[in-house]
């Protein structure tokens, strides 16, 4: 014992003399962070790095330690000097507020303590949708959440998440995952006879939880929270399979580490804010997208050789479902490049004419693995290659002509573009489209009879309005969600997509999994949040002209959601308001004309807002037909004498039937 007793006191001695080299380590860092700040230097210098630890090992084998052990070490303690040259190189000193998923000693709770370098007040959430929102309402500055693993892949939940929300990647930290077996006190391992912890941290120690005799496993919503379970139990005979700070943090014993059936384990974490960084910083960069293509052969392919042909290489790319869109997929990409960069610029913009959604998650610096090397497998970017050669006409636009133009402009992308509204083209050449039904959806009854007359006269997509926009408050508003569901039924029951209008930001997620077309009314062309939000989605989106707006309004409103990512817009000129009131509207067939020579984009004329009486809707559709547009949406109703609104213009059966005949079209 007293042998023991003296070798102890030889290793505490040690400990306080690595304690000072280090307090005298961190004095100088802080010195050299004012030099750096002062110089305009980054606070990664990855080549000096490499040095230090190529020394360092070279110094351990003369001592007659292994390598990795004090690489190991040293690379901790450089990645804690990097947070402090940070944080000293910066003018605020407030510790930031972080959410994360867990509890206290959760890897996000490590991760976003490694990242800040401990200099933040974390804030632990139940639920990766908890903790995104916190940042979305304020609540925190920022938000530290897994995206993959190196086991298990991605983690879907988190992706899903943000893929609707206007948030975006600032940053990113990669933690090697050590699990260990947490319990009360020190216990044989063969007394265990229950393990909790989160399922992927259970399957990640399968190997070493199957050699435990009698144990039962358990799964719970998060490791640390597993920790916590265990203490609350007070039973010896359970544990916990979490890290080791959260045993530490709640003084209970570390039984066994490093059980994971593979050392490899490493997460990577995105650290999330409210608005996009300005400058990708040190480091290698990084440009992670979501992407939406059309659904048919060769879509995806055509959009990544943009990104391949100059040169820029993809470090991941995930699908996801797209939520009320059977088989159709979002596509996470990550790719080596800075936003800075020219032609990365260039690249992202004809990718734009390739895909339905290009929308930028955010332009980071990449992290370091504990190892040392960047997150990017080693690959690197082969030289840019010739452009390909032109490609037959697609269904979205395709040429980046003038780069500085407005996304919707026809000098920026010269071919013409197609929308498909489920299985309708619109703006295909050759086609006329005619899109119609009530001005409300009334009852399930009158929808259902709606569609039917819809799609035995001809017309091809069914519109409905559930949520009505008023002039007086006390007329007829709508059913609501009610309206929804039983248009998205009559829809279906005669195989006929729908379009439905949104009033506000907040509707536009669930609107967007249930309908085929998002309706903007005129009213709304200026509402900018609800058309920053619908740049955010993946349905398309009809955008009706302003009462009083000019032709340059409207197709600045179209800009605000092409620039949010959603490339599916569709014009719909439906009357403007002038001295003369003959009719509700002066229905601008001019536009139509303007419009063609400046905008890729579809244009679709509404003349039944714009007649005000059904028995001038015939001539002006002919007119709009005439005057070169895509087609038209129309107000039709089984029996317009019982009409909750709009009675006066909403054509009947026999004058829609008519109607079609005149413009060429047939039923069925």
């Amino acid at each position: 014992m007293k042998r023991l007793t003296r070798l102890r006191r030889d290793i505490d001695r040690a400990d306080e003399a690595l304690i000072e080299a280090l307090a005298q380590r961190m004095d100088r860092v802080r010195r050299i962070a004012r030099v750096k700040a002062a110089l305009g230097r980054a606070v990664l210098d990855p080549e000096r790095e490499r040095q230090v630890l190529a020394a360092a090992a070279q110094r351990a084998m003369a001592r007659g330690l292994t390598p990795e052990a004090a690489q190991r070490v040293l690379r901790e303690v450089m990645a804690v000097s990097r947070q402090w040259q940070a944080r000293c190189g910066t003018e605020s000193g407030a510790a930031p507020r972080v959410a994360y998923q867990g509890a206290a000693g959760a890897f996000s709770w490590i991760a976003a303590r490694t990242h800040f370098g401990g200099q933040l007040e974390p804030i632990g959430f139940a639920t990766f949708a908890e903790t995104l929102q916190a940042v979305a309402t304020g609540s925190v500055e920022h938000a530290v959440v897994p995206v993959e693993n190196t086991l298990v892949g991605s983690i879907h939940e988190v992706l899903d998440e943000l893929a609707g929300r206007d948030l975006h990647v600032v940053g990113e930290e990669v933690v090697r995952i050590e699990h260990c077996l947490v319990a009360l006190a020190p216990l044989p391992l063969e007394r265990i006879r229950l393990v909790l912890s989160h399922p992927v941290a259970l399957a990640q120690c399968s190997r070493f939880l199957r050699s435990l005799p009698g144990a039962q496993c358990r799964a719970w919503v998060d490791t640390a929270e597993a920790v916590d379970r265990v203490r609350l139990d007070g039973v010896p005979e359970h544990v916990a399979v979490a890290s080791r700070e959260a045993a530490e943090l709640r003084n209970l014993a570390v039984i066994a580490t490093d059980i994971a059936d593979h050392r490899e384990n490493f997460t990577r974490f995105w650290v999330i804010g409210r608005h996009p960084r300005q400058g990708c910083g040190e480091g290698p960069p990084c440009t992670s997208l979501l992407l939406v293509t059309d659904h048919r052969r060769g879509a995806l392919v055509e959009v990544l050789h943009t990104f391949a042909s100059r040169g820029f290489n993809l470090t991941r790319l995930e699908s996801r479902p797209i939520r009320g869109i059977p088989w159709q997929y979002a596509f996470f990409i990550d790719l080596e490049g800075d936003l800075a960069d020219p032609d990365l610029a260039a690249a992202l913009d004809e990718a734009r004419g390739h895909a339905r959604v290009v929308r930028i998650l955010g332009c980071y610096p990449r992290s370091l693995f504990p190892g040392g090397a960047s997150v990017d497998g080693g690959v690197q970017p082969h030289p840019a290659t010739p452009p390909p050669e032109p490609s037959p006409p697609r269904t979205t636009c395709q040429v980046r002509a003038n780069a500085t133009a407005p996304l919707g402009s026809l000098s920026r992308y010269p071919e013409r573009t197609v929308i498909r509204v489920g299985n309708v083209e619109v703006g295909a050449p050759g086609t006329f489209v005619v899109m119609a039904g009530p001005c409300a959806v009334e009852s399930a009854t009158q929808i259902e009879a709606a569609a039917r007359l819809v799609r035995s006269t001809g017309g091809v997509v069914l519109r409905g309005g559930a949520f009505k926009p008023r002039t007086s408050p006390y007329t007829f508003q709508g059913l609501g969600w009610e309206g929804v569901e039983a248009l998205v039924a009559a829809g279906r029951a005669y195989g006929l997509p729908v379009v439905t209008e949104v009033l506000a930001p907040e509707q536009v997620g669930r609107l967007a999994e249930q309908v085929d077309l998002l309706q903007v009314g005129a009213r709304n062309m200026q509402n900018y949040p609800l058309l920053r939000e619908l740049g955010r989605c993946c349905r398309p989106v009809l955008l009706k002209r302003g009462l009083s707006a000019t032709i340059d309004e409207w197709l600045q409103a179209a800009e605000y959601i092409l620039a949010g990512g959603n490339q599916q817009v569709i014009l719909c000129e439906r009357g403007i308001r002038t001295f003369e009131v003959a009719m509700r509207a002066t229905l601008d067939l001019g536009a139509v004309v303007v419009a063609a020579e400046r905008t890729h984009l579809p244009v679709l004329v509404d003349p039944s807002h714009a007649a005000g009486q059904r028995r001038w809707v015939p001539p002006l559709a002919r007119a709009a037909q005439a005057a070169g547009c895509a087609g038209i949406i129309v107000e039709v109703h089984p029996d317009p004498r019982q009409a909750l609104c709009d009675a006066e213009q909403a054509l009947d059966p026999e004058g829609f039937a008519v109607l079609m005949e005149s413009l060429g079209l047939r039923g069925n």
